[in-house]
C-alpha cells in the first residue's frame, strides 16, 4: 500500500471511492467537497441509517463514495479508527483497492487514527492460502487531502512504518510451529539484522548451558527443537539511554507434562506473542530513526512431553543463582523470562519492559482486548497505560501486592514457578519476575488477550501485535 497526498480544497477522485463521515442530520465531519455534500443528498435516510456503523455507498461513473455514519455522539480518535478500518473492509469486499479520505479539518490525532484504521485493518496473513485469486484485495493507495502545517507528510510516514512493525508481530503469532521454531525464528531475527536494522547475536544450546540458564533449559528439554536467545541491539550515535526489551517466545505450548486440554492446543502457536511484539517494535526502529538504543532480548523455546521433559516438582538453578522448583510445567513462560532479565543486567538498561502471554488469569481480570501491566517504575507503567490508551492498543495496571508473595513459597527451593492458590494469577505472575528484575525500573506486560479469538475491526483472529504501537510511542518521552 503507497501513501498519496492532495493539497487545496477538497475533491472527489476518479477511480477512487471517497469515505465521507457523517452524522444521522446529514452534517460532514470530515469536509469532502461541494460534489460529496450533493452525492450524499441522493442518499436516502433509510441508507444513511441512524445509528454509528450505518454505511451508504453511491457510484456516480467513474466516482464513488461510502458515507460512514459516526452516530450522535461526539467522534473520538477510537471511533474514527474503528470508522475507517470498518469502512476498509466494507469497500474491499466490493474489490475497490483505492480510497481517497479528507481531512484537512481533523486534528493530528483523528488523522492518525484514520491513517491506522486502514493500515491495521488492511492485514491478512496468506501465506498458506493456494488459490490467491480468491483473496480480499488489498489496498493498493490510500490518498489524503491534509493540512501540512497541522500533519506532516513524515509523521503519516511514520505512522505506516509503525504499522509495518503490528504486522510482523502478527505474522509471527500466526505461523504454524512446524515452521516457526527457535531457530526458524533466530533466521528471521538475522534477516532484518542483515538489512542493516540492528545487530543480532545468538545463544545457542552450548551457550546458554555456559551463561547457566538452567530455567530456560528446563522448558526446551522435552522438545528435539533447540533453544535459542535471540538479542537485537539497534545501537545509534549518541544515544543517551538505553531501553532493554525482553519478550516470551514459546513457539509452541503444549504444556510439557502438565499438559494442555486438546482444545487449548491449536492457538498455542501464539504462546510467543511477547517475543513477536519486541520483533515488531525493533523492525522499525531505523525507519523512524529512534535516537535510544534499543535491545531486543527474546528468549524462545519450544515447550513439549517426552521423556527428558522436566517434571513438576524438579528444581533448576536459574542464571541468578536462585533455586525454582517447577510445580507446574505449564508456567513455563515465566521461567524463560527469568532469566532472560537476568541476562539483561550486562546492558546497564535505564528502563527493561518485558512481554509476555503470560496467564490465562490476565484475560479472566480484564477480558479479551486488554494487557495488563505492572512493575517497578510507576513513571513507566503510567507512560505506557497513556500511550495506549491514546492510540486504542489498551493497558490497565495491577498491583504487585506484597502479601501474595507467600503464594510462591517452596518448601525445597527459594521460589515455586507456580502459585499455591487459583486466585490472583496474574499478580503473582509478576511477583515472580520482580524477583529476576532486580533493581531495574522495570514494567511487564502481560499480553495474554494479544492471542485473539476472534477477528475484529482491527485485528485479525489469532494474533493482534498488542503494544507496538504502545512502545514506540513512549518511546519518544523517554528520550
Amino acid at each position: 500500500m503507497k501513501i498519496t497526498y492532495f493539497q487545496g480544497k477538497p475533491k472527489v477522485k476518479k477511480n477512487f471511492c471517497s469515505i465521507v463521515f457523517s452524522d444521522p442530520e446529514r452534517n460532514i465531519l470530515n469536509k469532502s467537497g461541494k460534489e460529496a455534500k450533493e452525492a450524499l443528498a441522493r442518499v436516502s435516510d433509510g441508507e444513511l441509517g441512524t445509528e454509528f456503523g450505518c454505511m451508504a455507498y453511491l457510484r456516480q461513473n467513474e466516482k464513488s463514495y461510502l458515507f460512514y455514519n459516526l452516530g450522535r455522539k461526539k467522534s473520538s480518535a477510537k471511533k474514527l479508527r474503528i470508522a475507517t478500518a470498518k469502512a476498509w473492509k466494507f469497500l474491499r469486499a466490493k474489490k475497490i483497492d483505492k480510497i481517497a479520505i479528507s481531512c484537512r479539518e481533523l486534528s493530528k490525532g483523528k488523522v492518525r487514527a484514520l491513517v491506522e484504521g486502514v493500515c491495521l485493518s488492511d492485514y491478512q496473513f496468506t501465506p498458506y492460502k493456494t488459490k490467491k485469486e480468491k483473496l480480499p484485495v488489498h489496498l493498493t493507495e490510500l490518498c489524503l487531502n491534509v493540512d501540512i502545517k497541522k500533519v506532516s507528510k513524515a509523521e503519516i510516514a511514520r505512522w505506516h512504518e509503525i504499522a509495518k512493525g503490528v504486522y510482523l508481530a502478527r505474522d509471527l503469532m500466526l505461523t504454524p510451529a512446524n515452521d516457526l521454531y527457535p531457530e526458524t525464528l533466530a533466521k528471521k531475527a538475522e534477516a532484518l539484522g542483515k538489512e542493516g536494522r540492528f545487530k543480532v547475536s545468538l545463544l545457542k544450546q552450548k551457550d546458554l548451558e555456559r551463561e547457566k540458564m538452567g530455567a530456560l533449559l528446563s522448558v526446551s528439554q522435552g522438545s528435539e527443537k533447540e533453544p535459542r536467545l535471540i538479542v537485537m541491539d539497534y545501537k545509534p550515535k549518541n544515544a543517551r539511554k538505553t531501553i532493554v526489551l525482553v519478550g516470551k517466545a514459546v513457539t509452541f505450548d503444549s504444556g510439557g507434562l502438565s499438559l494442555k486440554p486438546s482444545s487449548a492446543m491449536p492457538e498455542m502457536k501464539g504462546d510467543m506473542g511477547g517475543g513477536a511484539t519486541v520483533f515488531g517494535i525493533m523492525s522499525v526502529l531505523k525507519a523512524i530513526q529512534c535516537p535510544l538504543r534499543v535491545v531486543g532480548l527474546v528468549p524462545a523455546v519450544e515447550n513439549m512431553p517426552s521423556g527428558s521433559a522436566t517434571r513438576p516438582s524438579d528444581v533448576v538453578y536459574s542464571r541468578s543463582g536462585l533455586t525454582i522448583e517447577i510445580n507446574n510445567t505449564d508456567a513455563e513462560g515465566r521461567l524463560i523470562l527469568a532469566d532472560a532479565l537476568d541476562y539483561a543486567k550486562q546492558y546497564k538498561p535505564d528502563y527493561v519492559i518485558d512481554y509476555a502471554t503470560l496467564t490465562g488469569a490476565c484475560l479472566v481480570a480484564l477480558g479479551p482486548k486488554i494487557s495488563g501491566i505492572m512493575g517497578n517504575c510507576q513513571e513507566l507503567i503510567d507512560l505506557l497505560v497513556k500511550k495506549g490508551a491514546e492510540l486504542d492498543d489498551p493497558l490497565w495496571q495491577l498491583p504487585l501486592e506484597e502479601d501474595y508473595e507467600e503464594f510462591l513459597r517452596s518448601t525445597v527451593a527459594d521460589v515455586s514457578n507456580i502459585s499455591s492458590t487459583r486466585w490472583g494469577g496474574t499478580i503473582t505472575a509478576g511477583l515472580f519476575l520482580q524477583r529476576f528484575a532486580g533493581s531495574f525500573q522495570w514494567a511487564h506486560c502481560d499480553l495474554a488477550a494479544s492471542i485473539t479469538e476472534k477477528e475484529s475491526a482491527l485485528s485479525p483472529k489469532g494474533g493482534s501485535g498488542a503494544c507496538v504501537r504502545a512502545t514506540i510511542e513512549a518511546f519518544d518521552e523517554l528520550k
